[in-house]
């Protein structure tokens, strides 16, 4: 038994540990590292909490206890490079990548390793320099690769499948010039005797058989040449491979330079009785402890091409490296592919009922595998020979697909760890502003702003290294319950603790059950902490505006919108911009604070020391919220129907209204100036927001201004006109119903004053931080079309799945397995953007499966509740949609139920005669909107989306919080 204490900030943990030596295993007894190591399987107890985990012990050996591993075959990095034509494969210089490009460089390695086990067949390899001076003679070839290059990065317009093949026709029918041509004949001098044996030309291009690619088939392999004239023509003819359409679609889908460099390898060809592939680590399952080997009689490459179907065998490897067969499967080996006089051919083999391998050659295999994985450090897919009983490598190049992604990984790849089944996560408030996942990169850069101006302000701990505010789970954002939103615990649930519910969730969460977790998670809050806590939240509210002024300077200071010069000095300035858009962020996040305290204060006063809420406080409150001011959302569904009500007016509404979007900007621009002319000054002042304005990847309104035309459009039929009748303070505090007291009326008098302002401020530090979100938006668009004219990406759209990190290294290392991964990513995308989650989730967060929602029962009573946020009650149409996709549905007049709504809904509040979400507080934006507008509003109705359908006749009581069929 061992007892370990354990003291943070807070609390003291006493650590009871009970070792089960009786199921103790040893792990790696490393006698390299002087070291054994035992792992013990243990019971313990924290706190009288019951949990398990594993104690590694280590014990030093006698003897050394350094180890200096063999050294690992690797490229030679000269500079500068030698001039070389042709180099030898055991030439030092056949190991300058950069020369002798990745197959070149490869065999140039296994050559060098002298094995008795293995040969490598002899040759030369034609280095990049003769490709370099090949197209400097004919300056036809450059400018026909530099057209390929054009089209692909949209300099210029062309077919670029004609284009390549005409580069390749004029490499074919190109002379060689006379310093190559007669540097390869002087090579083949030596080898004279052997020319009847047969000869291969492969390419080598810089960027083939890499860790990261393999560029397999994309480029031209000759086999079988026996003359000096196939061999020359057959280097023109591989040059001319490199530009061939699939090699450049391949290069260009990876981001890979269009104009790149090749080397050619000419090797003598064995005439194999068998030949296949090893892989040293199975390439499907990825499983270390299997080498597959696949074979065929005569030459390898029915294999290679997968022509024929090959006999395969898998080894069984163990840690120590013993080997053994553990399944051998007979393929049909229906075709066989022979060296003949005039070259090779393909020819049925009467052998296919036998194996064409024996064991001893199998393990043989084997041993010669884990051989050059030691030597070059990583597993290999190698390319192999018998003949006569001798073996020969003829490659051996990295297995690519072992650092493949899965789909899983994908989905989970940026995911917050969830630590315990007592943690609490809840998409309410978040889903209002990020209503859909994620892009990576909007959830590496923005959110991840937004996630420290949370830990800084809301939390008070921040750690740059996790995501504790905003936590991500398979690309959708997520608050923490308990680290954030209740991180202050009382003994017991007290009414005043389901406050803060009202403004976050529209109704109250915290109950006995949640409660506990939070006891046990964080303690109860001592009485130093909250009082440090409502200091900075005072200081908050005293520097309220000026917090506000703050926000729109840091704002101001991010300039991205025309960005010119060098692409990584662009990337740098946006990574500055980030800053100050924590900044702003920041400052949100204490206005926010701001704007809670206050209606916190307002319905503590409201309760008058009562136990509970009742349906009166709840409409008190709304009515409070309702006299806000100087909404910045509220005014963007005025500006809008002041241009439709124009359009009416001047009797152009049905001509208008039979526009396509991308027609009637220009429309209204000729036929209706006095529309269009309020059209350009919302775009001004509001141009920056748009739906999902915290996404990167969505336009702004000012970037794309047709979508506004659909909005527009719906309020032109609408003939409805929405009294936006604003009570006065007086009037408001004179029809509460809760208050029974003069004194109480009083104090929320003096707060209602308080609450407008700091609604106010709230909602225009939300616009400084969406036009600063807008500006890194501009900034990555104008890197994005950059990256594209350098052949970096092949679309603009795949830089928003990448993260920060990775667009940087892009930038700087040209690695094409990102853009494999962007690729995946915005694949996997639209499967995102459908999960749906629950409002609050234990443990890891599970997608809802939304069938199973439909056959939920509601309520008995056929009606839904939620948290009344604007009161009033009306009998309407309902309208059930939860994208604007589907705003099509909606008629003038309808009540709108939807799962929540953001800034992109707010043109077509002036249609409603009502609003019910499923998410959202009493903050939230349809709340706020719907106030301005007086219309009958509930939040929180859960599952209302599902019980209700398009067309049903609903009455809505905005008064008690309920709506049910009518």
């Amino acid at each position: 038994m061992m007892t370990v204490h354990v003291q943070t900030e807070k609390r003291v943990f006493k650590c009871i540990i009970h070792l089960n030596k009786k199921r103790m295993t040893t792990g790696a007894i490393d006698r390299k590292y002087g070291y054994e190591i035992f792992n013990v399987p243990a019971e313990c107890d924290v706190n009288c909490f019951q949990g398990k985990g594993i104690v590694e012990f280590w014990y030093k050996k006698k003897g050394s206890t350094f180890y200096i591993p063999l050294p690992r075959l690797h490229e030679k990095e000269v500079s500068p490079l030698p001039n070389d034509l042709i180099v030898d494969m055991q030439s030092d210089h056949a190991k300058v990548l950069s020369m002798t490009g990745g197959k070149g460089n490869s065999l140039a390695l296994l050559t060098s390793l002298n094995s008795q086990m293995f040969s490598v067949p002899e040759g030369f390899i034609v280095t990049v320099n003769s490709y370099k001076k090949q197209l400097a003679k004919y300056p036809e070839l450059r400018k026909a690769i530099s057209s390929i290059d054009d089209i692909c990065c949209g300099k210029s317009e062309g077919v670029l499948e004609n284009v390549c093949k005409r580069s390749v026709e004029l490499f074919k029918s190109s002379k060689l010039a006379e310093e190559i041509e007669e540097a390869i004949k002087n090579q083949l001098k030596i080898y004279d005797s052997d020319m009847k044996s047969g000869w291969a030309v492969r390419s080598s291009a810089i960027r083939e058989d890499s860790e990261e690619l393999s560029a397999a088939g994309q480029n031209e392999t000759f086999l079988g040449c026996q003359t000096v004239e196939q061999i020359l023509d057959s280097v023109l003819a591989c040059w001319g491979s490199l530009f061939t359409y699939q090699s450049v679609k391949y290069r260009w889908q990876h981001g890979l330079p269009i104009q790149s460099d090749m080397a050619i390898v000419v090797q003598k060809m064995v005439p194999a009785d068998c030949a296949g592939v090893l892989f040293t680590c199975h390439p499907t399952t990825c499983n270390p402890q299997e080498m597959v080997v696949t074979s065929n009689f005569g030459l390898g490459e029915t294999v290679v091409s997968g022509e024929s179907d090959p006999d395969t065998f898998v080894i069984r490897r163990t840690w120590d490296g013993k080997l053994s067969i553990s399944s051998s499967s007979l393929g049909l080996k229906n075709i066989v592919m022979k060296m003949a006089t005039d070259g090779v051919k393909e020819i049925s083999d009467r052998r296919a009922g036998q194996f064409s391998l024996s064991e001893e050659q199998v393990l043989l295999l084997g041993e010669v595998g884990i051989r050059l994985e030691e030597a070059f450090g990583n597993p290999r897919d190698i390319e192999w020979a018998f003949r006569e009983g001798n073996l020969y490598l003829l490659q051996s190049r990295p297995i690519t697909t072992l650092s493949l992604w899965s789909d899983y990984e994908f989905d989970h790849e940026t995911d917050s760890p969830i630590l315990t089944n007592t943690s609490v996560l809840t998409i309410a408030n978040v889903k209002e502003v990020i209503p859909n996942s994620m892009t990576i990169l909007t959830e590496t850069s923005v959110i991840r702003e937004v996630d420290a101006s949370i830990q800084k302000f809301a939390i008070d701990n921040y750690d740059p290294c996790s995501s504790k505010g905003l936590r991500p789970f398979m690309h959708h954002a997520m608050l923490d319950v308990v680290a954030s939103i209740h991180k202050n615990v009382a003994k017991e649930v007290h009414v005043s603790s389901l406050i803060l519910d009202l403004a976050i969730f529209g109704h109250p969460v915290l109950d006995n059950k949640l409660n506990h977790i939070l006891i046990k998670r964080n303690g109860i809050t001592p009485i130093i902490s909250k009082v440090k806590d409502f200091l900075r939240v005072i200081n908050a509210v005293l520097k309220n505006k000026q917090i506000l002024k703050e926000s729109v300077e840091a704002a101001k200071r991010i300039s991205l919108e025309e960005l010119k010069g060098p692409m990584p000095i662009i990337y740098n300035k946006i990574k500055e911009a980030l800053k100050d858009l924590e900044i702003v962020a920041l400052c949100h996040s204490r206005t926010s604070t701001v704007s809670v305290f206050y209606q916190v204060v307002a319905i503590n006063v409201l309760l008058e020391r009562q136990s509970e809420l009742s349906t009166d406080h709840y409409a008190d409150f709304a009515a409070i919220l309702s006299s806000c001011e100087d909404v910045v959302s509220a005014e963007i569904p005025s500006y809008l129907e002041s241009i439709s009500k124009i359009v009416r007016d001047h009797g152009l509404a049905e001509e208008f209204c039979k526009l396509k979007a991308y027609e009637a900007i220009e429309w209204l621009e000729q036929n209706c100036p006095e529309a269009n002319k309020v059209l350009l000054e919302f775009l001004n002042k509001h141009g920056h927001r748009n739906l999902g304005e915290f996404e990167v990847i969505e336009k702004s309104w000012a970037e794309d201004p047709t979508q506004l035309i659909p909005m527009l459009q719906a309020n032109a039929r609408n003939e409805k006109k929405v009294q936006n009748s604003k009570h006065t303070v007086d009037e408001i505090v004179a029809k509460l119903k809760s208050p029974k007291s003069n004194i109480t009326r009083h104090i929320v008098k003096y707060l209602m004053k308080k609450i407008r302002v700091a609604v106010g401020v709230r909602e225009q530090s939300k616009s400084e931080f969406i036009r600063a979100t807008n500006k890194i938006r501009l900034g990555f668009r104008a890197l994005g079309k950059q990256m594209v004219q350098h052949g970096m990406l092949p679309s603009a759209e795949l830089i928003y799945h990448l993260t920060l990190y990775e667009l940087g290294e892009l930038i700087n290392e040209r690695n094409p397995v990102l853009v494999t991964r962007a690729v995946r990513r915005q694949r996997l995308y639209s499967k995102w953007k459908h999960l749906r989650f629950p409002e609050l989730m234990y443990g890891i967060p599970v997608p809802e499966n939304l069938e199973d929602r439909h056959a939920m029962i509601i309520s008995d009573a056929g009606v839904c509740r939620g948290t009344p946020v604007c009161t009033g009650v009306v009998k309407a149409r309902a309208c059930v949609i939860n994208t604007l996709e589907e705003i099509d549905k909606l008629q003038t007049g309808d009540i709108l139920i939807t799962y929540s709504t953001d800034i992109g809904w707010s043109p077509y509040f002036p249609m409603l005669s009502g609003l019910v979400t499923e998410l959202g507080g009493l903050v939230s934006h349809g709340a706020v909107v719907a106030r301005e507008y007086g219309l009958p509003c509930i939040v929180g109705a859960k599952d209302a989306t599902t019980y209700f359908r398009t067309g049903d006749t609903v009455i809505l009581n905005g008064d008690i919080g309920q709506i049910g069929k009518g």
